[in-house]
């Protein structure tokens, strides 16, 4: 049985709020100003950044209601993706994203030669119309140390993943889902026989190899983003006991939760 573990905290994130898209802004104009709100990071080196992402299209639907089991009310997660985030510079328009895609823009080709983890473009994202929900969360871990490319005395953590499927085949997710997101056959719901949604169950495998987890509630291996969500805003008390500091971000949720449009 999918089960996701309720925090105790009394009280949503105080670090993790919203802020709402203004009038003729995108998802890239939202980010920019996202983390200029941000205070300065209470963790040496650059922090990570991660992004989760809701589409209103019919992958997106399907994406959201799929994680309702995770949610006491049983409605759909505002939330269908998540990506982590390169190196921020000023140009906003080439800020590289690491995430599993379930509907790549170049299409999947052979995945197994990176264990399904794709670079991307943030600007992928940026029509507010398709992707009405945007959240941005800040981690208190230093993205070097994920980021880093291969060394002659040590492989990075990035090559790490791609070549040890042993520890997680995301390959396998990616079929599982797209089974379900197309109407296969007799596909089921992934979730609730434990495959985890390929994009965040990558994070999860990638941010655990620098000591970092990123979804306390889940008793099982299903990460999808409505648990990183939950996290977020609901295990403050358990990361500030273990960690640094709490997960702080941004987010806004521009579509109802329970409409989508083709």
């Amino acid at each position: 049985m999918l089960n996701i573990i309720s925090s105790n905290a009394g009280r949503a994130s105080r670090t993790f709020v919203e802020s709402a898209r203004a009038d003729g802004e995108d998802n890239v104009a939202w980010l920019r100003r996202a983390l200029g709100e941000l205070p300065d990071p209470s963790v040496e080196g650059a922090p990570t950044h991660l992004v989760l992402i809701g589409g209103r299209d019919q992958i997106g639907f399907r994406l959201r209601v799929a994680q309702a089991h995770l949610r006491h009310d049983m409605t759909p997660s505002h939330w269908s993706h998540a990506a982590l985030l390169g190196p921020i510079g000023k140009d906003f328009r080439r800020l590289a994203t690491y995430e599993v895609s379930l509907e790549p823009p170049s299409g999947f080709g052979i995945p197994t030669a990176t264990n399904a983890l794709q670079t991307g473009l943030y600007r992928t994202y940026a029509d507010p119309d398709r992707y009405p929900n945007i959240a941005l969360l800040r981690l208190p871990v230093d993205a070097t140390t994920w980021q880093r490319a291969t060394t002659r005395d040590e492989i990075s953590v990035l090559e790490r993943f791609e070549k040890q499927r042993s520890v997680l085949d995301v390959t396998e997710l990616v079929l599982h889902w797209l089974g379900f997101l197309w109407g296969v056959g007799r596909s089921a719901n992934p979730l609730l026989a434990g495959y985890g949604v390929p994009t965040t169950a990558a994070i999860e495998t990638i941010l655990a190899a620098v000591g970092y987890d990123i979804t306390p509630a889940l008793e099982s291996r299903a990460s999808c983003p409505e648990a990183i969500w939950q996290a977020a805003k609901w295990w403050h008390p358990y990361f500030l006991a273990q960690s640094p500091a709490a997960i702080d971000g941004r987010f806004h949720v521009g579509l109802p939760i329970d409409l989508w449009t083709p």
